[in-house]
């Protein structure tokens, strides 16, 4: 009897939990819709060099409540992105209620996107281009695992794990740059090297093609997966002549101890890195996601 009692207040004050919960994120959901019809992100001029930004949007928690909440966070998002003027934009941790944003948002650009599995809040890595920039030659995405054509997981990962790219012809010139958007595994190292070195063999197939990736790597520039990557790639930040390091992922300014673990990574030939920023903008104290983004101009 009192078994039953007690699981009876248990599930009343998970009901009582998951009503406020609601009740934060839906007084905030109009501010959201609001701001769909409201923000557009024009398509930047032709130039002779390329800006591209990569922010992890953070998914959605039922943790985030208030200033955290997607619902409020999504304008300071899109107005820190849309401030760099971007060519292309790589976002990470998008579910469903990010894209239908993002897609409402950024008038001019193009998208590919692939969700990692089918769980209703799943993740992609997205990536958006200026249509009036380029055209996709060709697109599509892969998977970090032993069948990168398949929806799966490499064993001891946390999550499946996805690549989205896309081989962008510049209208103007016909050059072509491939541009690929990843989030390697939060839990296990093998994992993220793995989804390197697929990354890799996916990428030889392009040949010639300068590239670059970007994306949440969950890993810092001690790691076996930051080696495993430079060995194939160059740290944009470090060829830069203009530049700056420090943490890219902070918790929502929580996080003093915080590090850097969102990359672009180029190609050793085909590419000039000119500019790398990090976007530290908030906005009366808030913040747009838990990860600062980052921003590259290269030619």
């Amino acid at each position: 009897m009192k078994k039953r009692k007690a699981g009876k207040y248990i599930l009343i004050a998970l009901a009582g939990v998951t009503a406020a919960v609601l009740t934060v994120e839906l007084f905030y959901y109009p501010r959201n819709v609001r701001d769909k019809k409201s923000l557009t992100l024009q398509a930047p001029a032709p130039s002779d060099t390329v800006t591209v930004v990569s922010a992890n949007a953070r998914c959605w928690s039922p943790t985030d409540l208030f200033q955290r909440s997607w619902f409020y966070r999504a304008r300071l998002l899109i107005e820190t992105v849309a401030a760099e003027a971007p060519d292309v934009i790589g976002f990470q941790e998008v579910t469903p209620m990010h894209e239908r944003f993002l897609n409402a948002v950024l008038s001019g650009y193009g998208h590919v996107l692939q969700y990692r599995d089918k769980s209703p809040l799943s993740e992609a890595c997205p990536l958006y281009y200026s249509l009036a920039r380029f055209e996709a030659a060709d697109a599509g995405s892969f998977w970090l695992s032993d069948t990168p054509d398949v929806m799966s997981k490499y064993k001891g990962a946390g999550y499946c794990r996805v690549c989205t790219w896309a081989l962008l012809r510049e209208r103007s010139t016909g050059k072509e740059t491939l541009f690929m958007n990843t989030h390697l595994d939060n839990v296990s190292d093998d994992a993220r090297i793995k989804g390197i070195h697929v990354i890799l063999e996916k990428m030889s197939a392009f040949k010639d093609v300068p590239a670059v990736l970007m994306g949440d790597l969950n890993t810092g520039e001690q790691g076996k997966t930051y080696l495993a990557a430079t060995a194939a790639f160059d740290d944009a930040k470090y060829l830069a002549p203009e530049t700056e390091t420090g943490a890219t992922f902070q918790g929502f300014g929580a996080r003093t101890d915080g590090e850097n673990i969102d990359y672009f990574m180029v190609s050793k030939t085909g590419v000039e890195p000119l500019l790398y920023r990090i976007l530290r903008t908030t906005y009366d104290g808030a913040y747009p996601s838990d990860h600062f983004p980052i921003a590259l101009t290269l030619r």
